[in-house]
């Protein structure tokens, strides 16, 4: 009788799920390292008021002035621009500045119905394929002020406006939208905010909305956002 030889392996030791993979372990460092750079931007900043006596106003992108009170009668507050558009807009034609991966192009082609929605961006190939391949998409590559400006006056009943956040490049998009969007409709800004946490910079959407606002154009809507990135929503009929 031959006898059967059985070879004995040791049992593969569990991973242990406690401990960090290579790429945690790297993110945890990459937290710490910016939360001490933090630390030293704070202190850096100290050093500055303690200099002028004053905050560092040179970090943000323009100067927002107080809003007139009566701009402000008949404003809503919502939970979250979501929420805010589909109980401010149904339907319509309608046009987004600043598109990327075209996330929101689909709520507004889904929730909100858009009639048809022109997406205006400097590239689209970020951009889902079925927000391209709608029907009731159209898109247009390039400065979205300068191509804003090529579309009819009053031919929009909302635009939202998500494009370039520096004060200049907003304020060119507000004028070209003001002749695009039929009186009575509603110009809607996202990042209604002077600073971005996740981008670590100053925002500049704030002072030309603010501006706009100021010349007796109401707000509709204000809606918040857990990151401080809110949206406001203005209705293009005078006071």
């Amino acid at each position: 009788m031959t006898a059967k030889i059985v070879v004995l392996r040791p049992l593969r030791k569990a991973p242990d799920l406690s401990q960090p993979t290579d790429a945690a372990a790297e993110i945890a460092q990459q937290e710490t390292r910016v939360m001490a750079a933090l630390d030293t931007l704070r202190e850096e900043i100290g050093r500055y008021r303690g200099l002028t006596q004053k905050p560092p106003v040179f970090m943000k992108d323009g100067e927002a002035k107080l809003l007139r009170s009566d701009a402000l009668q008949d404003a809503r507050l919502y939970p979250n621009r979501f929420e805010m558009l589909k109980d401010m807009i149904s339907g319509g034609i309608g046009a987004e500045v600043g598109v990327q991966t075209g996330n929101f192009s689909r709520f507004l082609l889904d929730d909100i119905g858009a009639q048809h929605l022109f997406l205006y961006d400097l590239r689209f190939d970020l951009t889902r394929q079925d927000v391209l391949d709608d029907a009731r998409t159209t898109m247009l590559v390039g400065d979205s002020s300068s191509n804003l400006g090529k579309a009819e006056d009053g031919s929009f009943d909302w635009i939202y406006i998500d494009g370039d956040h520096r004060e200049i490049g907003v304020q060119r998009d507000i004028k070209a939208a003001r002749a695009k969007i039929r009186p009575g409709g509603l110009l809607i800004f996202n990042d209604y905010a002077p600073w971005s946490i996740g981008e670590v910079m100053p925002y500049g959407v704030m002072p030309p909305v603010n501006e706009l606002i100021n010349e007796g154009y109401p707000v509709a809507g204000f809606a918040l956002a857990p990151h401080g990135y809110f949206d406001i929503a203005i209705r293009y009929s005078p006071l």
